[in-house]
């Protein structure tokens, strides 16, 4: 099994949202054990006399990106699964700039002012609070802000792929700046009169240490991640027949036309929806958001290794056939509609429901068929005398998906978040 493992489906959301909370408490807890819930020793950085967080957070960013490098070089973890944050460039340097002025004056960053007002600091407490008021004045009467935090949209992007840099390279570049950081940071603390020569593992200290041992793994890890080629799986690698095999047995090959549709009005979690079929077919009838590529065009079509595709045509051996395609050719998250086209039309847009629902079923009930109705659908056998009016049966094969003047209310799930 390849990592990141919850979006190769090992656990669901429960289990996710779990994990989740266990590691916020176990990071909190350290960050509190190394002293970051003190606001003195974190404001004696701005004095270099004390660089522990540039130091801990250097250290971090090594670590991690030496772990991921190295794990998705021998194949354990797939990197294009792992979610990055969109880049807004401008937006992103001037809460930069904010943080940054705020940690200064507060002696916190929004991290480490929860885990000392979770000891019961009374200056992390205001800090906590001027932040949240500030988020809430922000949202409530700056809205205007809002086309200012979406300009910039650079996507997804990377260093590596902006600058067109070697991605071994990249790190290694990062592994040495780091260490002359900490170099740099040992240096500034002695003169500074923060630190004696003594208590300095890294510059004057004699023999091993861990600092030195953790700092020359780290740089030799580096320089070898740079002879070491890209962490990523690009389109010249092959899938075997074994591992399409697993992925169809387990039932991860497909999306459920009810749960495409669910994303859809939520508009959380969307795949890049293709439509296989003809032009005149796709002109006919398609799924919202979906765009046209034929079947005889997909081997030409490019798509990004980390964005996920649903696949569907009229015929599903047609859209079972581009499946293979495109895991072939080393995407990862490729699926197809559940049932095809048929599935659609009699999962979302005419529902089999009971006449008389009563109890959970009537809820149930109420929320397929708002569903149904969202997309210009109807359900059947069902009526219920609180709906808005739906159109006729003879209309619904008419009608474009989503195509309807006022939809009704879509059921509500729990939104899923990624990133930070």
């Amino acid at each position: 099994m390849n990592a990141p493992l919850y979006k190769f489906g090992l656990f669901g959301d429960h289990v996710g949202l779990l994990i989740g909370f266990l590691i916020g408490v176990g990071f909190g807890f350290f960050l509190e054990r190394a002293g970051f819930g003190s606001g003195n020793k974190l404001a004696r950085q701005f004095y270099f006399k004390d660089m522990a967080v540039l130091k801990v957070m250097f250290s971090a960013i090594v670590t991690a990106m030496l772990g991921v490098f190295w794990l998705s070089r021998v194949g354990f973890m797939d990197l294009s699964q792992v979610y990055l944050v969109p880049t807004h460039l401008g937006p992103q340097i001037a809460g930069g700039l904010m943080l940054g002025a705020g940690f200064v004056i507060g002696g916190y960053c929004p991290g480490t002012s929860v885990v000392a007002a979770a000891t019961g600091r009374i200056d992390a407490w205001i800090y906590m609070v001027g932040m949240f008021a500030g988020m809430l004045a922000v949202g409530f009467f700056m809205p205007g802000l809002g086309d200012f935090m979406a300009s910039g949209d650079l996507g997804q992007t990377t260093l590596s792929s902006s600058w067109n840099i070697p991605y071994g390279l990249l790190v290694a570049g990062v592994v040495l700046m780091a260490f002359g950081a900490f170099l740099a940071a040992e240096w500034g603390e002695v003169k500074s009169g923060g630190r004696t020569r003594e208590e300095q593992s890294l510059l004057w200290h004699r023999g091993y240490s861990r600092p030195r041992l953790f700092v020359g793994g780290a740089v030799l890890l580096g320089v070898g991640a740079a002879a070491a080629g890209t962490p990523y799986r690009g389109a010249e690698l092959r899938t075997s027949a074994a591992e399409l095999t697993r992925i169809v047995s387990r039932e991860a090959d497909h999306i459920a036309p009810r749960a495409l549709a669910e994303r859809l009005v939520e508009g959380t979690q969307v795949p890049r929806i293709v439509d296989l079929q003809l032009p005149e077919e796709y002109a006919a009838f398609h799924l919202p958001g979906a765009e046209n590529i034929p079947m005889t065009d997909l081997p030409a079509a490019t798509f990004t290794a980390s964005e996920p595709v649903l696949l569907y045509a009229a015929d599903e051996a047609q859209a079972a056939q581009a499946w293979v395609l495109l895991k072939s050719r080393g995407y990862p998250a490729v699926y197809t509609l559940g049932g095809g086209l048929a599935a659609w039309k009699s999962d979302v847009l005419s529902p089999q429901l009971p006449a008389t629902p009563v109890g959970e079923a009537l809820e149930q009930a109420r929320a397929r068929a708002a569903l149904a109705r969202h997309f210009g659908g109807q359900p059947r056998g069902f009526v219920d005398a609180a709906a808005p009016a739906v159109p006729t049966p003879a209309a619904v094969s008419t009608l474009a998906p989503g195509a309807t003047n006022a939809p009704a209310a879509a059921p509500k799930k729990a939104k899923k978040k990624e990133g930070c």
